[in-house]
């Protein structure tokens, strides 16, 4: 249970208002929002599964003592990142309207007027293919089908989540402590980050959130983690006998 926590408070802190994060509410603000979030958690319930893989890779072969310093070293790196982002941020800015600029940014989206609700919708830059009609009044006189929007949900989430901090916190997560509960608690995480995502989609336009602070408690959350693994390190030198993650329960 203690694993499965930690797994879930480092994968949901790491990706809360992150880049992968804004992609599925870009993506909700425009498409059904059931099909955007299964196509969401679809792709990162796959990185989840590669990360398991690697980590269990890595377990194999490296002792824990080396595994738990890597993990203290990797969320001490992000410790100073965020803590880099919180000193340099501009105290006015929102952390809502960074995001979804940065997230449209990447994905090569455009501003295109507004929906039926009043939200600010972005489009893709090339044909969103076949229309089927309107049903629920998103995205303007047209709706692209649900396979398509399932496809680019899946396909957008996945590659925004490459090389993201997230995924190189669960790798080392998964090599680090026991695979079960970490499997469960980064899969956990980002179905309730998904499904958070789509959810704020309908309330986007008026939330506001102090960049410095989302920035100031994840370097917080992330030195605690660092801390965390200094001590699995220290647990793990004075047990040398100790079994290696792969062969816990």
């Amino acid at each position: 249970m203690h694993v499965f926590l930690r797994s879930l408070l480092i994968v949901g802190i790491a990706e809360l208002f992150d880049k992968t994060w804004f992609m599925g509410l870009l993506l909700a603000m425009k498409y059904p929002v059931m099909i955007v979030f299964c196509g969401s958690f679809a792709a990162l319930f796959l990185h989840t599964i590669l990360a398991a893989a690697f980590g269990y890779a890595f377990a194999r072969f490296i002792s824990p003592v080396v595994l738990n310093i890597g993990a203290a070293v990797v969320f001490t790196v992000f410790a100073v990142l965020y803590a880099k982002d919180w000193y340099f941020a501009d105290p006015d800015s929102d952390a809502i309207a960074a995001g979804r600029e940065e997230a449209a940014e990447d994905c090569n989206f455009e501003g295109a007027g507004r929906g039926h609700e009043g939200h600010e919708l972005l489009s893709p830059t090339h044909d969103d293919g076949p229309s089927h009609g309107d049903e629920d009044g998103r995205g303007g006189g047209h709706q692209p089908s649900n396979l398509f929007v399932l496809s680019k949900s899946f396909v957008g989430v996945f590659i925004a989540e490459c090389g993201d901090r997230t995924q190189i916190a669960m790798i080392g997560q998964h090599a680090s402590q026991p695979l079960v509960p970490v499997f469960l608690g980064s899969s956990l995480a980002f179905f309730l980050l998904a499904a958070s995502a789509v959810g704020v989609a309908a309330i986007a336009n008026d939330l506001k959130l102090s960049e410095r602070l989302v920035h100031g408690v994840s370097a917080i959350c992330f030195a605690a983690f660092a801390l965390l693994a200094i001590k699995d390190t220290f647990v793990a030198l004075n047990s040398p006998h100790e079994q290696s993650p792969v062969e816990r329960p």
